[in-house]
């Protein structure tokens, strides 16, 4: 109060100070459920440079004034939403037109991010207003039973993932993308910067106006040259979702998580049942979390695992009537392999292979509805395989220590990987399985990996991985260290900023190492991780890790799915048996769900056609007898014709 009374006069009348005073004031009462008071304040925040004040106030100002509104614009709303009793839809409606304009006003603000503090607000704003848009139109559907608002809760909750993903990419400047063209990103980078720099004009808003016509010429132009680059950066923030069930296999339902506000829902969705449920989660982020801890009691795994059936899984079972299950989460949730869920506590590990959801149910993952209704026909690549893992063993680490001439140099951390030799020993049996080749130790350093991962069925990468939960565009695989002099400290880590820029066009990428497929749900964070990167850069389905990951058991199940692979099985067939198979031979609290359950498909199920080199081997030996049998014949025949 104090400090708006201050700029009330004097030098700081009618400017950016005295808007945020305001703002400040209406932020403060809404807090304290004061709605009246928030009502009043941020209705002066709303219409402040349309209010007379006498100095008029500059254009630049003016411009970040209204870049700033969406915030008093959500509170405005919401206070007279937290006043009414027994709201009708006409009410309802008012109040969603307001966040309607929030959203609108924001569209525009993503044209100058520019600071790690404005994407923190855009996002922060972003939230909110998705958030209470979401839960008017999800009372507006149980109001009137009309299927329009509850697809469009639907449509906000995917269209916010990607707000977050933009978010985080539109601020660096470094990111690039597969496609498109080195000139016209610069031409984007221009644009954008003459646009900012235009608000730091405070006396003429006409280059601020030309400057933003230009930007718009220039993202419609992107849309019809580069459409996939524009759905990624640029695309309409709220986008259908009617024509989903159309996209959905017969035999297969999709169950989308989902928080609105601090209630978790459920909708499923299959091919002629659309359907949203509550459900109770009280107990899920605290069994989650203890689900991480290091513990092999099977007592009390058993109890976190039965508890979380009976609040996700079994409030929606009536529902489900398919084998094959799409499971995408939201928030926490991303840190759950369901396939450990039990029906019934167990009192022994074995127990999963028949008391769970990975024996009732071929299940698979996405990061979100748009994602699968955007499925594209699968390409059938011609080569079968190629695997890369630098190994880290203690020969190649000092030959790249004892390469550096300046010990400040050395990358400490990379010396402390442990080593991987039974990965080493699966991508070595399987490229001669599949006809395929493999690049391990020194050679499976990053730049071998650029030039050589595109365009195969499969893409097998052993390796480590670091998870950035700030800046998750940071998450990271580590390659091996060229032992060469004078290379750059970071040269060997491929970011996962990196990959939107790579071609990694396969039919499968399998990502064994620890936590690459684990997103960020943290407030203000995006689901950006490497299993989304990987998935931009043409990766139709990953086989991934939710957390650090045994490496002897999951070369196991690897070993097992590439098995069922090449059987011809769907991957999340695949995958399922060779969870099952793993657990029939596992000892111990070797069958602890930490050690498989782990491995998730996100994406596309689809079979592989591999042709394995042991079949074509046989063909092609018995060719060679037969043409040398034909060769001795014919001559044979010619000596005798002689005279």
């Amino acid at each position: 109060r104090e400090g708006y009374d201050y700029v009330q006069g004097g030098s700081l009348k009618n400017t950016l100070q005295q808007f945020y005073q305001t703002q400040n004031l209406a932020e403060v009462y809404f807090k304290l459920k004061k709605y009246n008071n928030a009502i009043e304040y941020s209705n002066e925040a709303i219409y402040f440079n349309m209010l007379t004040h006498g100095k008029p106030m500059s254009s630049g100002d003016s411009i970040l004034v209204n870049f700033r509104k969406p915030s008093a614009i959500y509170i405005n709303s919401a206070s007279k939403y937290y006043l009414t009793d027994n709201k009708s839809p006409e009410e309802l409606k008012q109040y969603l037109s307001q966040i309607e304009e929030a959203l609108a006003i924001l569209e525009q603000r993503k044209k100058v991010v520019t600071t790690h503090s404005d994407v923190t607000i855009l996002i922060n704003q972003n939230e909110k207003l998705f958030n209470f848009a979401k839960k008017i139109r999800l009372e507006l559907y149980e109001l009137t039973k009309d299927e329009n608002y509850l697809d469009q809760v639907i449509s906000l909750h995917e269209s916010a993932i990607y707000n977050r993903i933009r978010s985080r990419l539109n601020l660096r400047d470094i990111v690039s993308f597969k496609g498109v063209p080195t000139e016209v990103l610069k031409k984007e980078s221009q644009l954008k910067n003459n646009l900012i720099s235009t608000l730091q004009n405070t006396e003429e808003i006409n280059n601020y106006i030309a400057a933003s016509e230009k930007w718009d010429a220039f993202v419609k132009q992107l849309e019809s040259d580069y459409p996939e680059y524009y759905k990624m950066r640029f695309g309409t923030v709220v986008q259908p979702i009617k024509d989903l069930q159309d996209k959905i296999p017969q035999n297969t339902t999709v169950v989308r998580y989902l928080y609105i506000e601090d209630a978790l829902y459920a909708f499923i969705v299959t091919s002629a049942v659309k359907k949203l449920t509550l459900l109770d989660d009280t107990i899920v982020a605290g069994n989650i979390e203890q689900l991480a801890e290091e513990d092999f009691s099977v007592e009390k795994k058993s109890k976190l695992l039965y508890e979380l059936y009976m609040a996700l899984w079994k409030p929606l079972e009536e529902n489900i009537k398919t084998k094959k299950i799409i499971i995408i989460p939201d928030r926490e949730l991303f840190n759950l392999s369901f396939e450990m869920l039990t029906p019934k506590p167990i009192t022994d590990f074995k127990e999963f292979t028949t008391n769970s959801l990975l024996s009732r149910y071929d299940i698979s993952y996405n990061f979100s509805l748009l994602l699968y209704k955007d499925k594209q026909k699968i390409m059938n690549y011609p080569e079968n395989y190629v695997g890369f893992v630098p190994g880290f063993g203690k020969e190649m680490k000092n030959e790249y220590k004892f390469g550096l001439t300046d010990s400040m140099e050395i990358d400490r951390t990379y010396l402390t990987l442990l080593p991987q030799p039974f990965s080493e020993n699966l991508v070595k049996k399987y490229s001669k399985v599949f006809d395929g080749t493999y690049f391990t130790n020194e050679n499976a350093s990053k730049s071998i990996f650029l030039k050589n991962a595109k365009e195969h069925k499969i893409i097998h990468i052993g390796t480590h991985a670091e998870s950035n939960n700030i800046t998750p565009e940071l998450s990271r695989l580590v390659f091996a260290k060229q032992s060469a002099k004078q290379v750059e400290y970071d040269e060997n880590y491929l970011y996962a900023y990196e990959i939107y820029n790579i071609d990694l066009s396969s039919n499968l990428a399998i990502l064994t190492a620890c936590e690459t497929g684990k997103p960020t749900y943290q407030p203000g964070e995006g689901a950006i991780s490497l299993a989304h990167a990987f998935n931009y850069a043409g990766s139709e389905s990953i086989l991934t890790s939710l957390w650090d990951i045994d490496e002897v058991s999951s070369t196991q199940i690897v070993s097992y799915f590439y098995k069922y692979l090449a059987e011809g099985l769907p991957k999340d067939e695949a995958l399922k048996l060779a969870k099952l198979e793993y657990l029939s031979t596992a000892e111990g609290r070797g069958a602890a769900p930490q050690y498989w359950a782990g491995l998730i498909l996100i994406g596309d199920t689809s079979p592989i056609e591999l042709q394995q080199i042991s079949n074509a081997h046989w063909w092609w030996i018995a060719g060679v007898i037969l043409l040398g049998l034909l060769i001795i014949f014919i001559l044979n025949r010619n000596k005798a014709s002689l005279p």
